[in-house]
């Protein structure tokens, strides 16, 4: 089983690449992803469901980023 800090590690450096994106419509994604941190919060109680709610939106952002290029 995938470990709490390799899913940790792994959110995080979704995150900072996707933060370099200059693209204007990863940003809008990225904002709108950041608004939603708070929700997966208070939804959810277990951090590993947290993470992997985190990496499932970041997927989402990262494929959107790949069919534009």
């Amino acid at each position: 089983m995938v470990t709490l800090d390799e899913i940790r590690l792994t959110v995080q450096r979704m995150e900072d690449r996707l933060d370099q994106a200059e693209d204007p419509s990863i940003r809008a994604l990225m904002a709108a992803y950041r608004q939603l941190l708070p929700r997966f919060e208070a939804d959810l109680e277990a951090e590993r469901d947290q993470l992997l709610s985190r990496g499932g939106a970041l997927m989402l952002v990262q494929q959107v980023w790949r069919e534009q290029g």
